[in-house]
């Protein structure tokens, strides 16, 4: 996975979290961090993984699954999956900062 995607996902769980004011719980986290860097990884890395290849990071997620909260995730994003230039660089400040700590 290219360094690039976990910023990518960063942005797109920022964007669920205003559109639809979701929060993260440990309910919820896994599935949705999965989420964002499987479609992270399709939107910036051409040679990306497949749906197939994200469950065997986590147990207990299926395929099946994995593809119904892709396609969850982009309904409720209303398939607005465009990130602009301020948006990654703002996360890649978030991400530089808490390494930093």
């Amino acid at each position: 996975m290219e360094a690039e995607i976990p910023i990518i996902s960063l942005v797109y769980i920022q964007k669920l979290m205003e559109m639809k004011e979701i929060l993260i719980n440990e309910k919820n986290w896994r599935g949705l961090v999965l989420t964002t860097l499987c479609i992270g990884s399709k939107i910036w890395d051409d040679d990306s993984l497949e749906n197939e290849h994200f469950p065997k990071v986590l147990s207990g997620i299926t395929l099946k699954e994995i593809s119904r909260l892709e396609k969850t995730f982009l309904n409720l994003l209303d398939f607005d999956i465009v990130i602009r230039g301020k948006e990654y660089a703002q996360s890649l400040f978030i991400l530089q900062s808490l390494a930093d700590q």
